[in-house]
């Protein structure tokens, strides 16, 4: 293997593992929300800050990529978030994990900008260096989610953030590239292509996140089954990008891969029964849909632009700016929902009680365990396996008590499920609002 080719992958590799971090901590939110008894809407910021920070830095970051060595600006942008992802593993409170995050966002956009800028050199054009920087980008954010799932439910949580540390300092070697810096006047953003990218990825924060909350909080999955399930969406992002990647013009595949990427969270919010395989149709629709539309947006906005770094730089604002944007807007919709959902569990659970084939004395003493359970839950899911406890020893009355679990279990999720629905029918709206930039950047600004 050639020395550029090897540069190449491991630029590729660098990109994909600091923007899979926009991400991956999803499936371990659940454990990061027990480890600091957190609610859902506070554990959220792990995601959200990060995004929050590397919208902000982007741009900046990337001129001063643009002004300085670009080489050696890489090289120190990966020894930055590899220093604080080591500080996230150990991370002894809630408020050094969030600053630590914050940190890794600022080396990530500086490393991710001036990739952009090295690429060109070890791939031999600036449009080979688009389509592998923004495929990269576009994988790790999807596969982030299944990574970090398997390291949470084989490890922990933290094995997240300390396997990313002897990875990049295995990489670190490889990614030193001479690149010298070249200031150019930069020319106005693709104002259509970033607008339709920040859209795209407020919707997608209902495929990354919060089909993960329903999988382990309110489907009761663990976080290595769910990591198995949401995998469907990478795989097919990929089969979607090699068989779709070249048809059509680039507005026809943004415009294409939208209306699927809404069909699939439709499909989300549509599932006829609270099971994973329902889910894999949908995903199916959703990974395609990304396949199409990031790499082509990517590609729109950074086509005949110079420099690419600056370019690049406000593609990475505009999808975090819409990252931070869906879970803010869709937080709280959930929780809300799921506030609504919680009232006729309660109910329901009530009218099984009274039905259950149990004696009065056992059907009192688990009702207020129950209750205690459902109260207890502060915005969450309940578990109420502890609440049931140890079955009986007669074997009618354990038939019955299983019965019992089985039919809460599935009220549950049942819950869960329709107060996901919303969330989801909002995503989908939010995605196709993206085809008015496509079409508008389609007419006027050359999509």
């Amino acid at each position: 293997m050639g020395s550029d080719r090897l540069r190449t992958i491991c630029l590729a590799l660098a990109v994909g593992l600091v923007l899979s971090d926009s991400s991956i901590v999803v499936l371990a939110l659940p454990d990061i929300l027990v480890r600091y008894s957190l609610t859902i809407d506070q554990v959220s910021w792990v995601l959200t800050g990060f995004n929050i920070v590397l919208a902000i830095v982007a741009v900046p970051v990337a001129h001063l990529v643009r002004r300085r060595a670009p080489g050696l600006l890489l090289f120190v942008g990966m020894a930055v978030f590899a220093a604080a992802s080591l500080l996230c593993a150990l991370a002894p409170s809630f408020e050094v994990l969030l600053i630590s995050r914050a940190v890794q966002a600022i080396g990530g956009a500086l490393a991710v900008t001036a990739a952009l800028e090295v690429l060109p050199l070890t791939t031999g054009s600036e449009r080979r260096a688009a389509v592998v920087w923004a495929t990269a980008g576009a994988l790790g954010a999807a596969c982030g989610p299944a990574l970090g799932g398997l390291l949470t439910q084989l490890i922990s949580w933290e094995a997240i953030f300390f396997v990313q540390v002897p990875a990049i300092l295995l990489a670190l070697p490889t990614l030193r590239v001479r690149a010298r810096s070249a200031p150019v006047p930069a020319g106005r953003p693709h104002v259509a292509a970033n607008l339709a990218l920040l859209l795209l990825s407020a919707g997608l924060t209902a495929a990354l996140f919060l089909i993960v909350l329903l999988l382990i909080e309110g489907w009761r999955m663990t976080p290595i089954a769910t990591a198995l399930v949401v995998t469907v969406m990478p795989l097919a992002a990929i089969v979607g990008a090699r068989l779709f990647g070249r048809i059509g013009t680039l507005p026809q595949r943004a415009a294409a891969g939208t209306v699927l990427l809404a069909a699939g969270l439709a499909g989300l919010a549509l599932l006829p029964e609270p099971t994973w395989q329902w889910t894999v149709p949908p995903q199916i629709a959703i990974g395609f849909g990304l396949g199409m539309t990031i790499e082509a947006l990517t590609g729109a906005a950074l086509k005949g632009r110079s420099p690419q770094a600056v370019h690049g730089g406000w593609t990475l604002a505009a999808r975090h700016v819409g990252l931070v944007i869906g879970i803010v807007a869709l937080t709280p919709l959930f929780t809300q929902q799921l506030a609504v959902q919680q009232e006729q569990v309660e109910r329901r659970g009530v009218t099984l009680l009274l039905d259950a084939p149990l004696p009065l004395s056992e059907r009192v003493a688990l009702a207020g365990r129950l209750g205690d359970a459902i109260g207890g839950a502060n915005g969450r899911i309940p578990d109420l396996e502890e609440a049931f406890g140890r079955p009986p020893d007669d074997p009618e009355q354990a038939t019955a008590w299983r019965g019992l679990i089985d039919r809460l279990d599935r009220a549950i999720r049942e819950a869960a499920t329709a107060a996901a629905a919303w969330p989801f029918l909002a995503a989908a709206g939010l995605v196709l609002l993206a085809l008015v930039p496509i079409a508008v950047g389609r007419r006027r600004i050359d999509l």
